[in-house]
């Protein structure tokens, strides 16, 4: 009986197999709707405006009920 040979296979080459390291880049249509689109962004979502920015990604849901407190920190941190 043959016997088979057992060989081993980097992850180098499964990625390359899978081609896992591609770049896809988003379509126009995709990056257009995109919610997070000016550089500004990172000034309101900073420490310095914590927690207000909660508000501010709060207010891009759509609330069954529209919610009363930001942030709680009476009974931290619980």
């Amino acid at each position: 009986m043959a016997q088979i040979e057992k060989t081993e296979t980097s992850e180098a080459e499964i990625a390359v197999h899978w081609r896992e390291e591609d770049y896809y880049h988003p379509s126009s249509e995709f990056i257009v709707q995109a919610n997070m689109t000016d550089p500004a962004i990172y000034n309101r979502f900073s420490l310095d405006n914590f927690p207000n920015f909660f508000k501010e990604c709060a207010d891009l849901l759509d609330w069954y009920e529209y919610w009363h407190t930001i942030l709680d920190t009476s009974d931290a941190p619980c």
